[in-house]
């Protein structure tokens, strides 16, 4: 029988939920002919999320190897190999318990909303709101420049910072070639270089800044190697800039599309239940990988040790036997214990910086504006792992 998981199909990346669709009615514990396990229902992808012995996938063993297989052209990735086993997403406990820790130490939200509402005000300012382009001149600069300022950085360098993110995110890609691991080595080493540079400047000048407030907490403790330091420094910016703009992205799209954005929306309670249901109807981050540390019995299948998993976040969020009408976006919906941010222990660090920049953002749209529209068809981006837009033109009045 020919498998139904095909995630270089180009109608998949586009659209992945019919084929998502099949899988679980079909074969929801899905083994591939490379021995991958593909998880598309609920309760599976939970269980698996909460299980200790599911670790991380390594993608920086991932490219160890990629690096091996072209040593004929005598390149190297050892630096984004070193940095990808620094990044707190892609580490195991004890590890990840401490260097997670030592973050949220550091990591407050005093001044965000102030920060993100000056941003959106500095985006409006600069751009014609009657025609523009929803992906690249607001869903894409608004959380690079929040990150940006978070970080205490220059904000003059957002952009090149932005530049430098989308390139280390085909990271999480499930199949890279080898010009974009090319690509991401360059990344990286700018990334070091460019913090390095600035944890220097707060050394010697100190402020409120999340890099600040980092670099210091290390010099206090030296709690986690200094490499691991620098890394997780722009590990943050990517984490915090990517999915946050694929969310106003994908959110905005589909508020405008089913004529959702409206003065309903004023209402905060309304806000925060429909940014929940729209990271439930499309997730931005549609895939995780895990590895199975022992043999696991999961319902009549066995996972073997070291069998390497992927949990489709987008196909359990629309699971009929967990979720009513899962094909309809429904902002009152409640409960809403969906997996956009996966859950357990590696639940992303940034959620509540995504979700409370797009619920500031659309609680000054539906207020500064009376009519929203879409100009053309969404052009996506080709990438089955994070869902984005590539460009999208709209009209906001």
């Amino acid at each position: 029988m020919e498998s139904p998981w095909k995630p270089f199909l180009k109608e998949n990346i586009l659209n992945p939920y019919p084929m998502y669709q099949e899988l679980r009615e079909k074969d929801p514990i899905h083994k591939t002919r490379t021995g991958e396990w593909v998880i598309t229902q609920y309760e599976d992808a939970k269980a698996i999320l909460k299980e200790d012995l599911f670790k991380v996938g390594n993608r920086a063993e991932w490219l160890s190897k990629a690096s091996t297989q072209h040593m004929d052209k005598w390149e190297s990735f050892s630096v984004i190999v070193d940095a990808l086993k620094s990044f707190v997403v892609f580490k195991n406990p004890p590890d990840h318990t401490l260097l997670r820790k030592f973050i949220m130490q550091a990591w407050n939200d005093r001044e965000v909303d102030q920060i993100i509402n000056e941003n959106i005000e500095s985006i409006f300012s600069g751009i014609d709101t009657t025609n523009f382009d929803l992906a690249t001149e607001l869903a894409t600069p608004l959380p690079a420049m929040t990150m940006t300022r978070i970080l205490g950085l220059p904000m003059d360098d957002y952009l090149y910072l932005e530049d430098l993110s989308h390139k280390m995110i085909r990271s999480l890609d499930l199949y890279l070639t080898f010009r974009q691991i090319e690509k991401m080595e360059k990344a990286t080493k700018e990334f070091i270089e460019y913090f390095e540079r600035h944890a220097t400047q707060k050394l010697s000048k100190p402020d409120n800044s999340l890099l600040s407030r980092l670099i210091h907490l290390y010099k206090e403790t030296h709690q986690i190697p200094h490499h691991e330091l620098i890394a997780n420094c722009f590990f943050l910016f990517i984490a915090g800039e990517e999915t946050t703009a694929g969310l106003i992205e994908l959110g905005l799209y589909h508020l405008i599309a089913q004529k959702k954005l409206n003065p309903d929306l004023r209402d905060s309670q309304l806000r925060a239940s429909a940014t929940e249901e729209l990271l439930r109807y499309d997730s931005p981050t549609q895939i995780v990988v895990r590895m199975a540390s022992e043999n696991y019995e999961l319902r009549d299948r066995i996972i073997k040790a070291g069998d390497p998993l992927t949990i489709c976040l987008g196909a359990a969020n629309r699971d009929p036997n967990k979720f009513e009408k899962p094909d309809e976006l429904v902002l009152t919906r409640n409960p809403n214990h969906h997996l956009a941010f996966a859950t357990g222990i590696h639940r992303c660090l940034g959620d509540w910086l995504a979700k409370k920049e797009f619920e500031v953002l659309t609680g000054k749209l539906v207020t500064r504006f009376s009519s929203f529209a879409l100009l053309d068809q969404p052009v996506w981006k080709e990438n089955l792992n994070m869902r984005s837009l590539q460009s999208l033109h709209v009209s906001f009045k």
